[in-house]
Protein backbone atom coordinates (compact mmCIF):
# COMPACT_ATOMS: atom_id res chain seq x y z
CA UNK A 1 0.00 0.00 0.00
CA UNK A 2 1.42 3.33 -0.64
CA UNK A 3 2.56 5.85 2.00
CA UNK A 4 2.77 9.03 1.69
CA UNK A 5 6.03 10.55 3.12
CA UNK A 6 6.23 12.64 5.77
CA UNK A 7 9.97 14.30 5.51
CA UNK A 8 10.55 17.39 6.02
CA UNK A 9 9.10 19.89 3.13
CA UNK A 10 11.06 21.06 0.64
CA UNK A 11 10.34 24.56 0.82
CA UNK A 12 11.36 25.29 4.49
CA UNK A 13 14.71 23.19 4.14
CA UNK A 14 15.35 25.45 1.21
CA UNK A 15 14.90 28.51 3.29
CA UNK A 16 17.30 26.86 5.67
CA UNK A 17 19.47 26.46 3.17
CA UNK A 18 19.84 29.82 1.74
CA UNK A 19 19.95 31.14 4.89
CA UNK A 20 22.93 29.45 6.17
CA UNK A 21 24.87 30.30 2.67
CA UNK A 22 24.14 33.74 3.45
CA UNK A 23 25.13 33.54 6.76
CA UNK A 24 27.98 31.32 6.61
CA UNK A 25 29.88 32.43 2.70
CA UNK A 26 28.07 35.19 1.94
CA UNK A 27 27.81 37.90 4.52
CA UNK A 28 31.39 39.36 5.68
CA UNK A 29 31.73 38.95 9.43
CA UNK A 30 34.76 38.61 11.18
CA UNK A 31 39.05 37.92 10.59
CA UNK A 32 39.47 38.66 14.83
CA UNK A 33 41.47 41.76 14.20
CA UNK A 34 40.75 45.55 13.76
CA UNK A 35 38.06 46.53 11.10
CA UNK A 36 39.03 43.67 8.53
CA UNK A 37 36.39 41.11 7.68
CA UNK A 38 35.99 37.81 6.16
CA UNK A 39 33.25 35.44 5.70
CA UNK A 40 33.08 32.86 8.45
CA UNK A 41 33.29 30.20 5.65
CA UNK A 42 36.96 32.14 4.13
CA UNK A 43 37.76 32.10 7.98
CA UNK A 44 36.99 27.84 8.03
CA UNK A 45 39.00 27.32 4.90
CA UNK A 46 42.17 29.15 6.40
CA UNK A 47 41.97 27.12 9.61
CA UNK A 48 41.54 24.30 7.69
CA UNK A 49 44.93 24.67 6.12
CA UNK A 50 46.47 24.28 9.66
CA UNK A 51 47.62 20.37 10.14
CA UNK A 52 45.95 20.67 13.60
CA UNK A 53 42.59 21.28 12.59
CA UNK A 54 42.57 19.72 8.96
CA UNK A 55 40.31 17.39 10.10
CA UNK A 56 37.48 20.04 10.51
CA UNK A 57 36.86 20.04 6.83
CA UNK A 58 36.05 16.40 7.03
CA UNK A 59 33.45 16.83 9.91
CA UNK A 60 30.29 18.60 7.67
CA UNK A 61 31.19 15.73 5.29
CA UNK A 62 30.38 13.68 8.09
CA UNK A 63 27.93 14.49 9.71
CA UNK A 64 25.98 14.96 5.91
CA UNK A 65 26.71 11.34 5.13
CA UNK A 66 25.36 10.18 9.01
CA UNK A 67 22.45 12.37 8.26
CA UNK A 68 21.48 11.09 4.66
CA UNK A 69 21.87 7.09 6.45
CA UNK A 70 18.94 8.15 8.53
CA UNK A 71 16.75 9.59 5.69
CA UNK A 72 14.47 5.77 5.72
CA UNK A 73 13.64 6.79 9.39
CA UNK A 74 13.61 9.73 9.10
CA UNK A 75 10.93 9.34 6.47
CA UNK A 76 9.04 7.64 8.73
CA UNK A 77 8.48 10.77 11.42
CA UNK A 78 5.74 13.24 11.40
CA UNK A 79 7.01 16.73 11.60
CA UNK A 80 5.60 18.04 15.05
CA UNK A 81 7.30 21.56 15.18
CA UNK A 82 8.75 22.33 18.55
CA UNK A 83 8.49 26.21 20.22
CA UNK A 84 12.34 25.15 21.91
CA UNK A 85 13.24 25.71 18.27
CA UNK A 86 11.90 28.82 17.19
CA UNK A 87 14.03 29.95 20.69
CA UNK A 88 17.59 28.51 19.68
CA UNK A 89 16.82 30.25 16.15
CA UNK A 90 16.73 33.19 17.95
CA UNK A 91 19.46 32.82 20.71
CA UNK A 92 21.64 31.85 17.23
CA UNK A 93 21.17 35.00 15.69
CA UNK A 94 21.76 37.07 19.18
CA UNK A 95 25.19 35.11 19.05
CA UNK A 96 25.37 35.84 15.30
CA UNK A 97 25.14 39.54 16.00
CA UNK A 98 27.28 39.12 18.64
CA UNK A 99 30.39 38.17 17.39
CA UNK A 100 29.49 40.17 14.34
CA UNK A 101 29.97 43.39 16.37
CA UNK A 102 32.46 41.77 18.50
CA UNK A 103 34.59 40.70 15.42
CA UNK A 104 34.84 37.48 17.26
CA UNK A 105 34.70 34.49 14.69
CA UNK A 106 34.33 32.25 17.78
CA UNK A 107 30.70 33.52 18.25
CA UNK A 108 29.87 32.58 14.54
CA UNK A 109 30.69 29.14 14.90
CA UNK A 110 28.58 28.90 17.91
CA UNK A 111 25.45 30.37 15.96
CA UNK A 112 25.80 27.82 13.69
CA UNK A 113 25.98 25.33 15.67
CA UNK A 114 22.86 26.37 17.53
CA UNK A 115 21.21 27.77 14.84
CA UNK A 116 21.46 23.91 12.96
CA UNK A 117 19.76 22.29 16.06
CA UNK A 118 17.18 25.24 16.24
CA UNK A 119 16.43 24.68 12.43
CA UNK A 120 16.00 21.01 13.06
CA UNK A 121 13.77 21.11 16.08
CA UNK A 122 11.41 24.05 14.17
CA UNK A 123 11.31 22.15 11.33
CA UNK A 124 10.74 18.43 12.37
CA UNK A 125 10.79 18.61 16.23
CA UNK A 126 12.13 16.57 18.84
CA UNK A 127 12.15 13.05 17.17
CA UNK A 128 13.59 14.17 14.87
CA UNK A 129 16.70 15.58 16.55
CA UNK A 130 16.83 12.81 18.33
CA UNK A 131 17.88 10.85 14.97
CA UNK A 132 20.09 13.47 13.96
CA UNK A 133 21.14 14.34 17.34
CA UNK A 134 24.64 12.69 16.60
CA UNK A 135 25.33 13.96 13.36
CA UNK A 136 24.80 17.37 14.98
CA UNK A 137 27.46 16.55 17.59
CA UNK A 138 30.09 15.75 14.87
CA UNK A 139 29.32 19.01 12.90
CA UNK A 140 31.17 20.69 16.14
CA UNK A 141 34.37 19.04 15.27
CA UNK A 142 34.05 21.67 12.43
CA UNK A 143 35.08 24.66 14.15
CA UNK A 144 38.56 25.66 14.70
CA UNK A 145 38.91 26.59 18.69
CA UNK A 146 42.55 28.12 17.49
CA UNK A 147 42.41 29.57 20.96
CA UNK A 148 43.46 26.45 22.62
CA UNK A 149 46.39 25.18 20.75
CA UNK A 150 48.81 27.54 23.15
CA UNK A 151 47.39 26.83 27.05
CA UNK A 152 46.61 23.40 25.99
CA UNK A 153 49.67 22.33 23.68
CA UNK A 154 51.51 23.42 26.69
CA UNK A 155 49.83 21.49 29.03
CA UNK A 156 49.70 18.11 26.92
CA UNK A 157 54.03 19.14 26.16
CA UNK A 158 54.42 18.95 29.88
CA UNK A 159 52.88 15.42 30.02
CA UNK A 160 54.23 13.33 27.59
CA UNK A 161 57.54 14.92 28.53
CA UNK A 162 57.20 14.19 31.77
CA UNK A 163 55.65 10.52 30.86
CA UNK A 164 58.30 9.39 28.34
CA UNK A 165 61.15 10.51 30.94
CA UNK A 166 59.49 8.28 33.23
CA UNK A 167 59.00 5.36 30.53
CA UNK A 168 62.50 5.55 29.84
CA UNK A 169 64.02 5.43 33.40
CA UNK A 170 61.86 2.35 34.31
CA UNK A 171 63.65 0.92 31.13
CA UNK A 172 66.79 1.55 32.46
CA UNK A 173 67.39 4.56 29.64
CA UNK A 174 68.60 7.34 31.85
CA UNK A 175 66.70 10.77 30.87
CA UNK A 176 66.59 13.85 31.69
CA UNK A 177 64.44 16.79 31.11
CA UNK A 178 65.92 20.04 30.19
CA UNK A 179 63.77 22.40 29.81
CA UNK A 180 61.45 21.09 26.38
CA UNK A 181 64.05 18.87 25.61
CA UNK A 182 64.46 15.57 26.59
CA UNK A 183 68.13 14.33 27.05
CA UNK A 184 69.73 11.43 27.81
CA UNK A 185 71.33 11.08 31.40
CA UNK A 186 74.88 10.60 31.86
CA UNK A 187 76.09 7.00 32.44
CA UNK A 188 79.29 4.92 32.72
CA UNK A 189 79.05 3.91 28.75
CA UNK A 190 78.43 7.51 27.99
CA UNK A 191 80.17 10.07 30.29
CA UNK A 192 80.52 12.75 28.37
CA UNK A 193 78.09 13.39 25.68
CA UNK A 194 74.49 12.99 24.91
CA UNK A 195 73.38 9.29 23.76
CA UNK A 196 69.92 11.23 22.23
CA UNK A 197 68.38 14.63 22.79
CA UNK A 198 65.02 15.75 21.65
CA UNK A 199 63.54 18.82 21.45
CA UNK A 200 59.88 18.67 21.88
CA UNK A 201 58.58 21.60 19.92
CA UNK A 202 54.67 22.61 20.29
CA UNK A 203 53.37 20.21 16.88
CA UNK A 204 54.82 17.36 19.14
CA UNK A 205 52.60 17.96 22.07
CA UNK A 206 49.87 15.99 20.31
CA UNK A 207 47.59 18.85 19.40
CA UNK A 208 47.64 17.96 15.68
CA UNK A 209 46.20 14.51 16.63
CA UNK A 210 44.34 15.15 19.61
CA UNK A 211 40.95 16.47 18.27
CA UNK A 212 41.35 14.21 14.76
CA UNK A 213 41.78 11.51 17.07
CA UNK A 214 38.63 12.70 18.97
CA UNK A 215 36.70 12.59 15.94
CA UNK A 216 37.58 9.30 15.10
CA UNK A 217 36.96 8.15 18.94
CA UNK A 218 33.02 9.51 18.88
CA UNK A 219 32.77 7.86 15.34
CA UNK A 220 34.34 4.44 16.52
CA UNK A 221 32.45 4.82 19.83
CA UNK A 222 28.92 5.34 18.02
CA UNK A 223 29.39 2.96 15.52
CA UNK A 224 30.99 -0.08 18.02
CA UNK A 225 28.93 0.52 21.18
CA UNK A 226 25.33 0.28 20.85
CA UNK A 227 24.36 2.01 24.24
CA UNK A 228 25.12 5.74 25.30
CA UNK A 229 26.61 5.30 28.38
CA UNK A 230 28.63 2.63 26.90
CA UNK A 231 29.33 5.37 23.78
CA UNK A 232 30.78 7.74 26.26
CA UNK A 233 32.47 5.71 28.63
CA UNK A 234 34.56 4.31 25.54
CA UNK A 235 34.88 8.04 23.73
CA UNK A 236 36.50 9.33 26.65
CA UNK A 237 39.36 7.02 26.58
CA UNK A 238 40.07 8.69 23.29
CA UNK A 239 42.25 11.46 25.05
CA UNK A 240 44.22 9.05 27.39
CA UNK A 241 44.51 7.10 24.61
CA UNK A 242 45.78 10.25 22.67
CA UNK A 243 48.40 11.19 25.14
CA UNK A 244 49.42 7.66 25.56
CA UNK A 245 49.86 7.10 21.56
CA UNK A 246 51.88 10.61 21.57
CA UNK A 247 54.50 9.23 23.96
CA UNK A 248 55.37 5.93 21.76
CA UNK A 249 55.41 8.54 18.89
CA UNK A 250 58.22 10.37 20.49
CA UNK A 251 59.64 7.01 22.06
CA UNK A 252 59.96 5.79 18.31
CA UNK A 253 61.84 9.49 17.71
CA UNK A 254 63.99 9.25 20.07
CA UNK A 255 65.05 5.04 19.21
CA UNK A 256 65.78 6.28 15.88
CA UNK A 257 67.67 9.48 16.83
CA UNK A 258 70.06 7.23 19.10
CA UNK A 259 69.94 4.69 15.98
CA UNK A 260 70.66 6.58 13.22
CA UNK A 261 70.83 10.22 14.13
CA UNK A 262 68.78 13.16 15.18
CA UNK A 263 68.77 14.37 10.98
CA UNK A 264 67.48 11.17 10.04
CA UNK A 265 65.12 10.70 12.66
CA UNK A 266 63.92 14.66 13.25
CA UNK A 267 65.29 16.71 10.40
CA UNK A 268 67.92 18.96 10.24
CA UNK A 269 68.08 23.03 9.68
CA UNK A 270 67.96 22.35 6.34
CA UNK A 271 64.77 20.10 6.17
CA UNK A 272 62.70 21.05 8.98
CA UNK A 273 60.85 17.88 9.16
CA UNK A 274 62.46 14.51 8.03
CA UNK A 275 60.36 12.23 6.25
CA UNK A 276 60.94 9.26 8.97
CA UNK A 277 59.65 12.28 11.03
CA UNK A 278 56.43 12.32 9.20
CA UNK A 279 55.75 9.40 8.62
CA UNK A 280 56.24 8.44 12.32
CA UNK A 281 52.47 10.35 13.13
CA UNK A 282 50.95 7.23 11.48
CA UNK A 283 52.21 5.52 15.11
CA UNK A 284 49.36 7.95 16.50
CA UNK A 285 46.82 6.47 15.15
CA UNK A 286 47.54 2.79 14.96
CA UNK A 287 47.91 3.05 18.69
CA UNK A 288 44.74 5.28 19.47
CA UNK A 289 43.10 2.83 17.25
CA UNK A 290 44.41 -0.64 18.86
CA UNK A 291 43.74 1.11 22.58
CA UNK A 292 40.30 2.02 21.56
CA UNK A 293 39.64 -1.75 20.00
CA UNK A 294 41.42 -2.87 23.34
CA UNK A 295 38.53 -0.57 25.49
CA UNK A 296 35.58 -1.40 23.30
CA UNK A 297 36.11 -5.34 24.15
CA UNK A 298 36.78 -4.69 27.19
CA UNK A 299 33.77 -2.97 27.72
CA UNK A 300 31.63 -6.01 26.08
CA UNK A 301 33.34 -8.55 28.10
CA UNK A 302 32.23 -6.64 31.38
CA UNK A 303 29.10 -4.86 30.59
CA UNK A 304 25.60 -6.04 29.42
Amino acid sequence: MFRQSTFLPILPLATFAIGLILLVAIQPYAAGYGQFRVTLLQSLLTRWGDPTWQHGALAPLIAGFLAWQRRSHLSRLAPRSSPAGLLLIVLALIFYFTGFKANNYYFGFASIQLLTAGSILWLGGVLHFKALFFPWLILAFAWPLVFLEDSLAFQLRLVVLEGVTQTLNLLQVPALRDGTALISAPTQAHATGEFFRLQIDGPCSGMRSLFALMLVGALFSYFRQPTLSRRLLLFVTTIPLAVLANMVRILILLAASAAFGQDFAVGDQEQEVSTFHFVSGIAVFIVALMGLQTVSSLINRFTK
